[in-house]
């Protein structure tokens, strides 16, 4: 008697030889899990807020200013304790401090308010954040990135910090990391940057640029060896997302801002109450477009009128007027706590 298999018979044995070991390794194989992130920051249950309006202000003779089209003053928001929506994350350890809370504003804070004159505060930032936000492609692109930033405020000092990069598939083909951190000083009318610095990495390499502002001398030093005037208020490029001039009563606002190789100037356009879809639900916004001429780079920032001003959307143009990408807001986390000013009286 012959056991001898012919050509058809063995292959149907391999083949089920090879399905019953693929099958092994799949049930008692290795278990492959995703690494775990948490969160350092407490949870965030977010309410609105009605904006309060501020005193209207007089505005620095070096700014230019276009009054505002007469328009029907918008209606209120609803100053009620409904909860928007809850974004609560588990968070790997309790606030330092607090218990969390909303990010918008405080009812009693002025939002608009006046640095020219000094008349009333800036809306109070809390002592600390953390933004978290999706970067696309072009206009409602397909993810590409993200990017987070922190803010940690204590005894009247500030510290900014955003991390932007490549992630998933894309980072295979395009490596790209950006990192800003912003410190200085935290005071009744806001943030005032005393040093910036910024690292691009690329599979190309790394590039750094450092700028110290001397607000005494009125003087910014560059790490290229470059110095510049400084002007007053001053911002660099993302402090000025957190400490946006005074926007009550002007259509446009100019400011001087700082990119760690030089000190520009820009002109905005201010349009209020426009309504854009997040993460978050649909947000009312402040909308600043950064006025620019032919083969210059565009810039739009959308300010959260519920959330203490704090930016909820950044789009980029390139010198062609093509937007290279967005950044659009998933999360916001505060602490109950604000943030302590330096020279604030009590």
């Amino acid at each position: 008697m012959s056991f001898k298999l012919n050509t058809l018979a063995r292959r149907i044995a391999f083949a089920f030889a090879i399905s019953l070991l693929i099958h092994g390794l799949l049930l008692w194989g290795s278990n492959l899990q995703l690494p775990q992130f948490k969160s350092a920051l407490p949870p965030l249950t977010a309410r609105l807020e009605a904006l309060p309006t501020a005193a209207p202000a007089k505005p620095k003779p070096s700014h230019k200013t276009r009054p505002v089209a007469q328009v029907p003053a918008p209606d209120p928001l609803p100053q009620t304790e409904t909860p928007r929506q809850d974004f609560s994350l588990a968070a790997s350890e309790p606030a330092a401090a607090s218990e969390p809370v909303a990010a918008s504003a405080p009812a009693d804070a002025p939002t608009l308010a006046s640095a020219a004159d000094k008349v009333v505060e800036r809306p109070p930032l809390p002592r600390r954040a953390q933004l978290t936000f999706d970067i696309k492609k072009g206009i409602g692109g397909f993810r590409v990135g993200e990017a987070v930033h922190t803010l940690e405020i204590d005894n009247g000092h500030y510290v900014l910090h955003a991390v932007t990069k490549t992630i998933g598939l894309v980072k295979l083909f395009k490596s790209y990391e950006l990192t800003w951190y912003s410190s200085g000083s935290y005071g009744n009318y806001g943030l005032r940057p005393e040093q910036f610095f910024e690292e691009r990495k690329e599979s190309s390499g790394t590039l750094r640029n450092t700028a110290e502002f001397n607000h005494t001398d009125q003087i910014a030093h560059f790490s290229t060896g470059k110095d510049a005037p400084l002007p007053p208020d001053t911002q660099d490029i993302l402090s000025i997302m957190y400490q946006f001039p005074p926007l009550q009563g002007i259509s446009t606002a100019d400011v001087s801002v700082s990119n760690g190789r030089k000190v520009e100037h820009y002109e905005f356009e201010i349009v209020a109450n426009e309504e854009i879809d997040t993460a978050l639900g649909k947000l009312l916004t402040v909308r600043l477009s950064k006025l620019h001429g032919p083969n210059e780079e565009g810039l739009e920032i959308w300010l959260a009128r519920e959330y203490r001003l704090f930016p909820v959307k950044m789009r980029f143009y390139e010198r062609n007027g093509e937007v290279t990408g967005e950044a659009v807001i998933t999360d916001i986390r505060v602490s109950e706590e604000e943030g302590t000013r330096r020279d604030a009286t009590n």
